[in-house]
């Protein structure tokens, strides 16, 4: 049984522009709970419900953070609050989750964890009163990739890890990626035979960032030339297994979730080619996706109440069974 605690006073580690009083908006609110194992120290989410519900089964949204795979600094308190609050208002149970960063378990830790917390929520559905039948999942930036991959790979059993719940599936309906997109070679595989034998079976695009493209590796920065070891544990090129497990590109022939795709036109830290070329893959299989440009935005969460809307809009289409 769940032994939740409903937060008693003010909610810790939150940026101001991210603070929310969860009582306020009507909303219990627990804090740091516990929902697997992630080596050998637990895992938390926080988690809102709304204190009024219209139906037995909420629907769910997990939101996933992102920061690179690598930054401390941004944890599962870096979230769109209002966002969120707005969805429990709508008769949405939500979770914003921690999962290990590559600076201490390489992949596939991450998204083990992502995978182990849709478990958790799936095992304690009737304590939790939600519908495990309509998790849905959304990320930006490194939490968008993460998002995109758990629910484009659970039929991948090399990536649901042992962090607990493992007699349930990982599997989700809907996916919202915010400026990632699908293709993670360009960490240095995209030259690897088997990886362009893969995608060309698949008859997918690759996508490299503007410096290597052009054959400009070396302007790189800092961060975008070690991330791959890090990501990895070794370099990108010896990495080309990994390289496609990571990739959501790589599963487009597999059954998927719906997905809504977003990347702001003047983001110069991800080009919006990785989302153009993946939304073009889930179209090609014929899958459910929608994709919006965000004009004269760049890598970030999003200015205007608009771009929430369309994201709480999808999910309610897609997680709402009275609207399918």
């Amino acid at each position: 049984m769940l032994n939740l605690k409903k937060l008693a006073g003010e909610e810790t580690g939150v940026m101001d522009a991210y603070k929310m009083d969860w009582e306020a908006q009507k909303i219990d609110f627990y804090e740091d709970v516990p929902y697997g194992m992630g080596g050998d120290h637990p895992m938390y989410l926080d988690l809102m419900m709304p204190k009024e519900r219209n139906a037995e089964k909420s629907p769910v949204i997990i939101w996933v953070h992102g920061g690179g795979w690598s930054n401390a600094e941004l944890t599962k308190k870096y979230r769109p609050s209002h966002a969120l609050a707005q969805a429990c208002h709508m008769g949405f149970v939500c979770a914003s989750i921690e999962y290990r960063l590559v600076t201490e378990k390489p992949f596939p830790a991450p998204v083990e964890d992502c995978k182990c917390a849709v478990r958790f929520l799936k095992a304690h559905e009737k304590e939790l009163g939600i519908d495990p039948d309509n998790i849905g999942i959304w990320g930006e930036s490194a939490g968008g990739q993460l998002a995109a991959l758990v629910g484009a790979s659970y039929q991948n059993a090399r990536l649901e890890g042992t962090g607990g719940w493992n007699e349930y599936d990982s599997s989700v309906r809907a996916v919202c990626d915010w400026y990632c997109g699908g293709d993670m070679t360009h960490m240095g595989a995209y030259l690897c035979p088997e990886v362009q034998m893969r995608a060309k079976e698949l008859g997918v695009e690759l996508t490299l960032m503007p410096q290597q493209k052009e054959g400009r590796e070396e302007e790189l920065d800092e961060m975008q030339r070690a991330l791959p070891a890090l990501i990895f544990g070794k370099p990108g090129n010896e990495a080309a297994e990994l390289s496609m497990d990571i990739s959501p590109i790589f599963y487009v022939n597999q059954k998927q979730p719906a997905f809504l795709l977003m990347h702001g036109d003047s983001d110069q830290l991800v080009s919006p080619q990785f989302s153009y070329n993946y939304y073009d893959a889930l179209l090609k299989y014929g899958h459910d996706a929608t994709f919006v440009v965000v004009p004269r935005q760049g890598h970030g969460f999003f200015n205007g109440q608009g771009y929430y809307d369309i994201v709480l809009n999808f999910f309610e289409k897609k997680l709402t069974k009275s609207v399918q």
